[in-house]
């Protein structure tokens, strides 16, 4: 699958003491490219607590944009499970999620993120309106809010319609248009603790050694 976004780790303990190093991995990732990058930072099964991730960079194709330590406070399951969400979504979807992010209903986690990039239904967005002017004359030409005759629409005040509509809306305006929510049931299929299967890229610990950790 092609690159969606980018994550660069290192080693917590080369960081601290301004080593320089790192390197990118791209997500989605396979369990084997995430091997190959974790050993050329030294971090092993010996000191797995080392690993930092210190960077994040979006892609021209998911130009979505997140702070740091939002990708930080994820696992690596995690953030690979939404890589792979994000590498199913059709152009349209892509441009949806970027507005979305934007908007920040749903962009306080990668939990959220994954929750967001399967309840796309639950947003509206018009590409072709990019400010308050434009989301009226949207209103009143292409959707018909109101009836006015040719003549009044010379001197009808689509900028202040218009954003007294996206405050009540709760919109943004964003580099992909208009988004708002259209308040569709919002379903939260990832509950933050359980990735499925077949993301999980991370070494999973011995079954005995899991029973006592939940013990413990």
């Amino acid at each position: 699958m092609s690159e969606q976004f980018s994550i660069l780790i290192d080693s917590r303990t080369r960081f601290e003491t301004s080593e320089p190093g790192g390197v990118w991995l791209s997500m989605p990732t396979t369990k084997e490219q995430l091997h190959e990058a974790m050993k050329s930072v030294g971090i092993t099964a010996k000191n797995p607590q080392d690993f930092f991730i210190n960077g994040f960079a979006n892609t021209e194709q998911q130009p979505f944009d997140v702070p740091l330590p939002v990708i930080q406070s994820a696992g690596l399951d995690e953030l690979n499970y939404l890589g792979n969400l994000l590498a199913m979504q059709r152009d349209e979807d892509r441009d949806k999620f970027t507005a979305a992010v934007a908007l920040g209903e749903r962009a306080g986690s990668v939990k959220d993120l994954i929750n967001l990039a399967q309840n796309l239904d639950c947003y509206w967005i018009y590409p072709s309106v990019k400010t308050e002017e434009d989301y009226g004359h949207y209103l009143i030409e292409e959707l018909d809010e109101l009836e006015l005759p040719e003549e009044a629409k010379n001197y009808f005040l689509y900028e202040e319609y218009g954003r007294d509509a996206a405050i009540n809306d709760g919109g943004r305006f964003t580099e992909q248009g208009y988004i708002y929510n259209n308040r569709n049931t919002f379903t939260q299929w990832y509950d933050g603790r359980d990735v499925p299967e077949e993301y999980r890229v991370t070494p999973q610990p011995p079954v005995q050694e899991k029973e006592q950790a939940d013990l413990d």
